[in-house]
């Protein structure tokens, strides 16, 4: 158990399947493909369930239809109220990634203070006893193994309406059961259906959407990590120093490769913006930003809910 839930590497681990996995959904190769005439695979639009993601896609389809007709037809706000209609929908599973995460902050001290306990310790008894009283620390905090599967509940509705925006372009005429062609593609002088390919007049424009995409991105996860340092030093107020968790090299080597592929995950982002209708582009520049306003209301919260735990824990 210690080693599912407590080891940064399996947490590392699991982001490069998370990154890997969305890089391949988003590619479309979950999609037969439309060929095209310059022989490239469009996505399939949207006509029926040919593919396990399409119980996600016809969804998510359905509300951007119907958003679209409150909006008047006006497909730059449909992206941006949808965008925001999904990611509140899915802030009750953020919300609960973010507590788990402090309440493994909040057991770190006394797991060190377990590790140092049964250091050097291999003999089969004193192994028992250690599993034992791991896992009544698990108990304590409220940590299971599903807290660490909760950010994969999200992918179904972040990707479900990623693939929609994706193949709406290719799905305009009434004899497709969603009809999106009284959509108005034209929002701020950029043209949401086209991409750099099919519209090169838009070439510039869709350059700089892509490249505030990749800045927001890394903006993002820089303020993220600012925030943890200073929730580090909320979580350890009250504890001795050498009760809290030292940085070891190993702990060192594995953040820098977290950074890595989150400033991978932006170039990616990028790239995908450059290659694909700019409506997705707008789809990222929002999401972006409603995830760093999300994660600030998050963290001006967290005192409050840090004081709640602490005085809860410090009572069992």
């Amino acid at each position: 158990m210690k080693k599912i839930l407590n080891n940064k590497t399996v947490k590392m681990i699991g982001a490069i399947v998370l990154v890997l996995f969305v890089a391949l959904v988003l590619t479309g190769c979950g999609c037969s493909g439309q060929p095209t005439e310059g022989g490239v695979a469009a996505p399939d639009p949207i006509v029926g369930f040919k593919s396990f993601w399409d119980l996600f896609v016809w969804p998510m389809a359905a509300i951007m239809w119907v958003v679209g007709k409150v909006m008047g037809g006006n497909y730059g706000l449909t992206i941006i109220f949808t965008t925001i209609l999904v990611r509140t929908a899915a802030w009750p599973i953020y919300t609960k990634t973010n507590d788990m995460s402090l309440k493994t902050k909040l057991m770190a001290p006394d797991m060190e203070k377990l590790e140092a306990k049964y250091a050097g310790k291999d003999d089969k008894e004193s192994q028992q006893r250690k599993q034992m009283e791991m896992m009544q620390l698990y108990k304590k905090y409220g940590i299971g193994i599903g807290g660490c599967l909760l950010p994969f509940l999200q992918m179904p509705l972040f990707l479900g309406f990623f693939q929609a925006l994706r193949r709406i372009p290719d799905t305009l005429g009434a004899e497709y059961p969603l009809d999106f062609t009284f959509l108005k593609s034209n929002f701020l002088g950029l043209n949401l259906f086209a991409s750099r390919t099919t519209a090169p007049e838009m070439a510039t424009k869709i350059w700089i959407l892509a490249i505030a995409v990749g800045v927001l991105q890394v903006l993002s996860q820089v303020l993220i990590i600012i925030r943890q340092k200073l929730q580090e030093k909320k979580v350890y107020s009250d504890v001795p120093e050498y009760r809290r968790p030292q940085q070891n090299q190993q702990n060192k080597s594995q953040n820098m490769m977290m950074n890595v592929f989150a400033i991978a995950m932006s170039v990616m982002m990028v790239v995908f913006v450059l290659n694909n209708p700019a409506g997705l582009g707008l789809y990222w520049l929002v999401g972006n930003i409603y995830t760093m306003i999300q994660a600030q209301i998050s963290y001006m919260l967290t005192e409050k809910r840090l004081a709640k735990l602490k005085e809860k824990f410090n009572k069992e």
